[in-house]
């Protein structure tokens, strides 16, 4: 009997210290120039990220989206262009899906400019009445305990581009710039959670502001729940690498302890 109990002790104490994996499947839809820092910060993260370097190019099929819980959409160095209508098609059913979609800046002003179509544009969280836009701004919080937000300041200058926006019904706008315009906002309107940050990637500086690299992989963390969810019902926990670690090492201690004490069982007989 103690050593059944031992057993349920090590398994126990082993799913306690593992934990669940935390990696996310990403497909990263490029702009030509700004993925690479993108997907480096991703990685770093603990994601898994496939890579389409133009989302012009994506066909909505190959890479199949199915296989992924969040697709990020990069439109800032190279914007202007549209999304292949079947790519446009399968972002709608993959956010209907209840999975997560990140868009960035040139997306509300490709809606405006008749670039992205209506199929994009109602995914939007956020949209430009008028096609305006600036350079350089301050980043400010509004909700500094929410997930999205996570490790960042509650206050930052970037001198990244942006555009003038402005939130739709039942978006919820976390971070604003001057006179109030919307830097990062998302909705749930659609199905799967939609994140809009407001900026323009490597279009004006060759180098993305770590401050948005992180709002990205905490967009990422946020939204990533659509094939997770769908698999708790049918699978067990996963262990991460470290959960795995502890577990061989809690079993390890739980062996020799088991063979140690059947050794002095033998003696005192």
């Amino acid at each position: 009997m103690k050593s059944m109990s031992t057993v349920i002790l090590v398994f126990t104490l082993s799913f306690l210290f593992a934990g669940f994996s935390q990696a996310a499947d990403v497909l990263l839809l490029g702009d030509g120039q700004s993925e690479p820092q993108v997907q480096t910060a991703l990685e770093n993260a603990g994601h898994n990220v496939t890579t389409v370097e133009y989302y012009y190019n994506w066909d909505g099929l190959s890479p199949d989206p199915n296989n992924f819980d969040v697709i990020v959409a990069l439109d800032g160095y190279d914007y202007g262009y549209q999304f292949d209508p079947a790519a446009a098609s399968a972002l709608d059913s993959f956010v209907a899906a209840g999975c997560g979609l990140v868009l960035t800046e040139w997306t509300a002003y490709d809606v405006y400019s008749d670039y992205k179509g209506t199929t994009i544009a109602n995914l939007m969280p956020a949209y430009t009445p008028d096609g305006s836009y600036a350079y350089g701004d301050t980043w400010t919080v509004l909700n500094t305990s929410h997930p999205l937000v996570s490790g960042v300041p509650a206050t930052w200058t970037d001198s990244a581009g942006f555009s003038i926006v402005t939130a739709k019904p039942n978006t919820t706008v976390v971070i604003e710039g001057s006179n109030s315009n919307p830097l990062l906002s998302y909705s749930n309107e659609n199905g799967g959670t939609v994140v809009y940050i407001n900026h323009d990637m490597t279009y004006t500086t060759p180098t993305i502001n770590s401050n948005a690299l992180q709002l990205i992989t905490n967009a990422v963390s946020y939204t990533s729940g659509c094939r997770a969810a769908a698999a708790e019902s049918v699978s067990v926990p996963t262990l991460n690498h470290w959960g795995m670690a502890v577990f061989i090492t809690i079993a390890g201690l739980a062996s020799v302890y088991m063979v140690s004490r059947k050794k002095g069982l033998l003696k005192r007989r």
